[in-house]
């Protein structure tokens, strides 16, 4: 007798679609559930229970719609899901609740649950808003705090094309600023640049305090409307390079720094407004980076302010766009941490 099993073809012949089913290859079904560590997801197709299925990694939108592959031989069995109809977006919101700078990183809760993540370059303490980006090859899970976010309002972010405006993606950058003028005015003779304009620095140097016959003496060094054309969604961190310039004293002297409006050379005395920040005691040569506080970052960003002036008690000056020794390239120069909307 012809003995089928020699040649294997008593085995159970494939199972086709039923007739009149459809015949397409994919389908949609609604997201139900998400297994990053197996990279499986639980969907549902017309109202079914449950089905846990190998997925395509990818940002899954929770409540979702997915693409689905089913198997013609198998009876039409879901095998696979290929993805979101609509991925979701990699940045979401989240808010700081600890921070440990030994290593570099930040416990941020978001999403319903609280992770450990590096950080880019930034102020943070605990309450921080911050913007949060999502790994599509880890199903979403956040990997990376992108930066603090000024207009944070504890709502996740939409999915593109949802509603009437599309929140794109924070990104977080940094732009040194240099001066584009600095000088000094003399109260008592009311006028600028007029006092030891042949050395330190000489008629750009920015001067404060009252000593050896100066008179009262405020030093200003303006950026015009470069900050302001950083498009900036928010500020997140302001350094200035401070120099000293003069040898006028053996002890150390602050820079006492304070926002102003001007963005060029006034006619009359410089004026400020606003929190104001200080160096450490500088000795005739040494420099610094000090921070602004960051309750005058948001007048910088908008253009209300375009300068700085000193106001410290404690005759000194400080290099500012200098002609003469000693030159400081970056004196005064601006470091500016922001987020722009890209």
């Amino acid at each position: 007798m012809f003995e089928l099993d020699a040649y294997e073809l008593s085995a159970p012949l494939p199972e086709g679609l039923r007739p009149g089913a459809d015949a397409g290859a994919m389908i949609t079904g609604a997201l139900l559930g998400l297994d990053v560590e197996n990279g499986l997801v639980q969907v549902s197709i017309g109202g079914s229970p449950g089905l846990w299925v190998p997925a395509s990694p990818a940002i899954y939108p929770a409540n979702g719609l997915v693409r689905l592959m089913r198997s013609p031989l198998d009876g039409g069995r879901t095998t696979m899901c290929l993805g979101p109809v609509a991925p979701g977006i990699p940045l979401v919101g989240g808010v700081v609740t600890a921070v440990n700078s030994s290593v570099g990183t930040l416990t941020v809760s978001t999403l319903g649950a609280s992770y450990v993540l590096p950080y880019a370059p930034g102020t943070y303490t605990s309450g921080t808003a911050v913007h949060v980006l999502r790994s599509e090859s880890k199903f979403g899970l956040p990997v990376f705090v992108l930066g603090p976010s000024g207009n944070f309002n504890h709502t996740n972010p939409g999915q593109p094309g949802g509603g009437g405006t599309n929140p794109g993606q924070s990104v977080q950058r940094q732009a040194t600023i240099l001066p584009l003028w600095s000088g000094s005015w003399k109260a008592a003779q009311s006028r600028w640049d007029s006092w030891n304009t042949d050395r330190y620095g000489g008629r750009s140097t920015l001067w404060q305090g009252n000593d050896f016959g100066s008179g009262p003496m405020t030093g200003l060094v303006v950026y015009g409307d470069q900050i302001q054309s950083l498009n900036a969604v928010s500020i997140d961190r302001m350094q200035v390079a401070v120099y000293r310039a003069d040898s006028s004293s053996s002890g150390g002297r602050a820079a006492v720094l304070q926002p102003s409006p001007q963005g060029s050379q006034p006619p009359g005395a410089p004026t400020g407004a606003g929190a104001t920040a200080a160096s450490p005691g500088l000795l005739s040569g040494q420099g610094a980076l000090v921070d602004l506080p960051s309750s005058v970052f948001e007048s910088f960003r908008t253009g209300a302010s375009k300068g700085l002036i000193t106001v410290g008690g404690s005759y000194a000056g400080f290099s500012g766009t200098p002609d003469r020794a000693p030159v400081h390239a970056d004196g005064m120069a601006l470091t500016v941490q922001y987020t722009v909307i890209a």
